[in-house]
């Protein structure tokens, strides 16, 4: 795929992606910057997940069902006292995998109350919101920190040996950095903040952070104690390879719920337990995307031949370059990606 002319074209420094055929192991290549004109990316270069950290988060949480630990229809207020809303707490992981809860994506300002705005499991409403209250649920059922779960059940069973949720102090891995629309530079964003967050908590990883180390990082750096400004956040947080996420999308098929249709978006669009599923036809399809500040990713996967594509990009014009792969890898038009419109 000539992806370095549709980088230059799209305005975006860098991209690394992986071709999966089957049960192969996924093919990884790299082309452009890291960092626009200092670092070059290459298939070991981590970039931000951005949304595509749902998917593996959601992973993790159907092998929790798998043993037990989790009923997926018992409201989550069993366990964690998340809202004062009558309505909201019967909200369930069924209705947060599938984005069902009518939670809000995020939460800015602080004293907020986490409200649904509609009755769960009625309509679709993409929620940041409730992925993190997923990953909460999977520290109170397990004793652990949610990216301790992720890594032990998801991350090191699938090969992933490049991905986690950030870097201690003093080590420097080689990351993409986030790039705006016309490809300049955002050194305020991706590993700058993600330094800024680490470096308001405790001198420990990040993975080990407890709910108490999150929300005192969050306000020491000057953040109401909300989701979207704590570390790591599981929705969003985690740093991977093209090739990693190939080798996740590959796992994944050990959990086929993820695959189940649960709420209609529009058209041949539907949210399954994880991700997205677009059908026409006999043809069905897995997705997702990623889009944090500077930042757009896309995965999908063919779930009847089981091949794939993961695109990472590090510029905010990178979805112009992700549906142009998936374009030619697949040879067909996606509705995703007019659903995904601005």
């Amino acid at each position: 795929m000539p992806v370095q002319s549709w980088l230059a074209l799209a305005s975006v420094p860098g991209a690394s992606w992986a071709v999966l055929d089957g049960e192969a192991e996924p093919v990884g290549s790299a082309a452009g910057y890291a960092k626009a004109g200092a670092a070059n990316a290459t298939t070991e270069t981590l970039f931000e997940a951005a949304s595509l950290s749902k998917p593996v988060l959601a992973a993790a949480i159907h092998d929790l069902v798998r043993d037990g630990s989790v009923n997926l229809d018992e409201p989550v207020a069993k366990h964690i006292d998340f809202t004062m809303d009558v309505a909201t707490r019967a909200t369930t992981p069924r209705h947060l995998l599938s984005h069902s809860s009518g939670l809000p994506n995020w939460r800015t300002e602080a004293g907020s109350d986490l409200v649904s705005s509609f009755k769960p499991g009625s309509d679709f409403r993409y929620s940041g919101e409730g992925y993190t209250l997923l990953a909460r649920l999977a520290e109170i059922v397990t004793g652990q920190t949610a990216a301790e779960v992720v890594r032990s059940r998801i991350l090191t069973p699938a090969g992933m040996t490049r991905s986690g949720y950030g870097w201690l102090a003093g080590q420097s891995p080689p990351v993409a950095w986030a790039h705006d629309a016309g490809g300049e530079l955002m050194a305020d964003k991706g590993p700058a903040q993600f330094r800024r967050s680490r470096d308001a908590g405790p001198r420990r990883s990040v993975e080990t952070w407890t709910q108490d180390d999150r929300v005192s990082a969050a306000k020491a750096f000057g953040k109401p104690a909300l989701p979207i400004f704590m570390a790591p956040n599981m929705a969003a947080g985690l740093w991977t390879t093209a090739s990693d996420y190939g080798r996740f999308a590959r796992f994944a098929r050990r959990y086929p719920a993820m695959n189940t249709p649960t709420v209609t978006i529009a058209g041949s669009l539907v949210w399954g337990l994880g991700w997205g599923l677009e059908q026409s036809g006999p043809d069905r399809f897995a997705w997702h995307w990623g889009a944090n500040d500077g930042v757009a990713n896309l995965f999908v996967l063919d779930l009847l031949s089981n091949n794939g594509l993961v695109v990472l990009t590090n510029g905010a014009g990178g979805q112009r370059v992700y549906e142009r792969a998936a374009r030619v890898r697949f040879g067909r038009e996606f509705d995703a990606f007019t659903w995904l419109q601005p």
